[in-house]
């Protein structure tokens, strides 16, 4: 491995390529961890430059160190480096230089005749340095992995006077930025001096360790040693730098393995990127998914702090020895094919059962199954309506014992005790499978019965006890069951269910209209008014007007709560309250909570 302390003029001064390999992860840096230190640290040059008396030194600052691969390249073309470690920065240099260049160019347009030969040549200093002596994509010194070839071109290639958008990219987010800071800072001067002192500083005293690595050298190996602590790498990043480097080991065509199986997590960054969790779980949404699809895979629970070495011991344990190495595109394919089945669970879609309880899966905010369900997708792909009844029966399992408030510390290992089973059971429905499983859990896991089931839900406040959410959700199941159990009716009318709110029928400050009647106390009242029986679905705009109004007969001009619904609503939850109940009290509450046990009973059969 040679060395070198080199400024940034020399990194780029030669026409040659810096190449980012596929197995390098999309472009991540951002203005408050990356771009505004970057700048500070420009700003502190500039600083000691200004404050420079006559010939005397000024300290350089270091940036940081890339990692260089020589590679061979064909005659007449430029000489090619590939970047092990070190592209954010490398990309961002490239970028940060363009924003400079163009903030002189800009500069010119107020300025005397004397100084425009100065900033000229401020200008074509930093020029040289962003681009090569070629054509076509030899052109550019810095060359991204696919997916942010296009938006760095779009950076590279643009004029002062018709400079990207800030809101193509986050490429053009950071061009935006250093071309601001730099104008402000060509503004706080004499224009000529300070071109020549931006132009100086980025050029001259911005420097770098360039390690080029010598023919023995591991580049795998080297690139998961500088990248072990402290770097914002994901274990996915990691993961998939293994893939491509063992297809290329394996005379593979890592580019086609790539393009096939790995470009959607690059692709789609923006989600797959993306932080999910709360707190010390929170993590970037492409971890999550390849913890439980190795969780799947394993069929043991899997630690988010060891998923990549936990990784490296499945696929080495795959086939076991080095003669018989393991099948990168089957293992990419497969992880491929499960990503898709990851997107169907976290973002639901379609009328089947199954994709319902997808969705109340999500509101119920129970993650610990997904494993399993990646699983269950896959085996059912042929058989829908056994992953509808399989869907119908968890959700049953999940919905009674949240009403029951029963623990759910269990439920990780029940999901891949299930698992388990279905692949021990190949044969038979998974469907099924589940079904004899929950139905032999007893104690702290049983599946309530219908009796424990009634019970809590006629008894139990669910307003300010459950989360809201999963209130509305049990609103909403009972909705889509009014609409869906009635052959005659219209078809199910489609509603934004984000646009509905609960709303107490009997309201939450009653006091001037809904008086106590004898023989109901005061806590009998407010365990009866957070009570499932007193809680419908209204529209965000109907609430307000509803209010704490009384509940009058329809006969009457004066306007209620009954004449509202009347008027306004059209769920069939609320339909079913104006048809059944001409009065509202404590006694129509519990009346209520049965009738909807009823319908909660055949929805969430055991």
């Amino acid at each position: 491995m040679q060395p070198a302390y080199i400024e940034i003029s020399q990194v780029f001064s030669q026409d040659q390529r810096y190449t980012v390999p596929l197995f390098q992860r999309p472009y991540v840096w951002n203005r408050e961890d990356q771009w505004a230190p970057l700048w500070d640290d420009v700003l502190g040059v500039l600083n000691r430059l200004r404050a420079r008396h006559d010939d005397g030194i000024v300290a350089s600052h270091f940036l940081g160190t890339i990692v260089l691969e020589q590679k061979p390249t064909p005659t007449g073309s430029l000489p090619k480096r590939e970047v092990i470690d070190g592209q954010q920065r490398l990309t961002t240099l490239q970028i940060l230089l363009k924003a400079v260049e163009h903030a002189i160019d800009i500069s010119l347009e107020a300025c005397s005749e004397d100084d425009r030969r100065s900033i000229e040549l401020a200008k074509r200093q930093i020029a040289k340095l962003t681009a090569n002596d070629a054509i076509d994509e030899e052109v550019y010194k810095v060359w991204p992995t696919n997916e942010d070839r296009a938006p760095f071109i779009a950076v590279m290639n643009s004029h002062a006077s018709s400079q990207p958008c800030a809101s193509n990219g986050r490429m053009a987010e950071a061009y935006r930025y250093f071309f601001d800071a730099a104008t402000d800072f060509i503004n706080t001067g004499e224009p000529a001096e300070s071109a020549r002192v931006l132009s100086e500083a980025v050029r001259n005293y911005m420097r770098l360790i360039v390690l080029d690595l010598d023919r023995g050298d591991e580049p795998q190996a080297i690139f998961e040693t500088l990248n072990a602590h402290g770097t914002p790498l994901l274990p996915a990043d990691l993961i998939k730098n293994w893939l491509l480097w063992e297809a290329s080991r394996q005379k593979l065509d890592a580019a086609a393995l790539y393009e096939n199986y790995w470009r959607l997590f690059d692709r789609d960054h923006s989600y797959w990127r993306a932080k999910v969790g709360t707190g010390h779980a929170a993590r970037a949404r492409v971890d999550t998914f390849l913890q439980n699809w190795l969780s799947k895979e394993t069929g043991e629970a899997v630690s988010a702090k060891h998923l990549y070495d936990l990784f490296l011991r499945y696929a080495e344990g795959i086939h076991g020895n080095s003669n018989h190495p393991v099948v990168i595109s089957d293992l990419m394919s497969l992880i491929h094919a499960d990503a898709l089945r990851f997107v169907k669970i976290d973002k639901p879609s379609g009328t089947r059962r199954f994709e319902l309880f997808l969705e109340r899966l999500k509101r119920l905010d129970i993650v610990v199954f997904h494993p399993l369900l990646l699983e269950v997708i896959a085996r059912t792909e042929e058989d829908p309506q056994d992953a509808d009844e399989f869907g119908a029966i968890l959700e049953s399992y999940l919905v009674r014992r949240f009403v029951c408030g029963a623990q759910t510390r269990s439920y990780g290992s029940l999901a891949l005790s299930i698992l388990r089973e279905i692949r021990a059971q190949a044969d038979r429905r998974t469907s099924d499978i589940l079904q004899d499983v929950l139905k032999s859990l007893t104690g702290s896991d049983e599946w309530p019965s219908d009796v424990v089931f009634q019970r809590n839900w006629v008894s139990r406040q669910f307003y300010g006890y459950f989360k809201r959410d999963r209130v509305l959700m049990l609103l909403q199941a009972l909705e889509h069951r009014y609409q869906t159990q009635n052959g005659k009716a219209e078809p199910l009318m489609h509603f934004d269910w984000s646009q509905l709110q609960i709303e107490h029928i009997l309201p939450q400050a009653w006091e001037v209209h809904w008086p106590i009647p004898e023989g109901i106390s005061a806590e009998e009242r407010k365990a009866n008014l957070q009570g499932i029986g007193n809680l419908t679905l209204v529209s965000k705009k109907l609430n307000p007007s509803l209010s704490n109004g009384p509940w009058l007969p329809l006969s009457e001009k004066q306007p209620g709560k009954r004449r509202g619904l009347h008027d306004h609503t059209m769920l069939m939850i609320n339909r079913k309250i104006l048809d059944d109940f001409q009065e509202w009290d404590d006694t129509s509450i519990a009346k209520r909570a049965h009738q909807l046990f009823g319908d909660a009973k055949g929805i969430w059969m055991r």
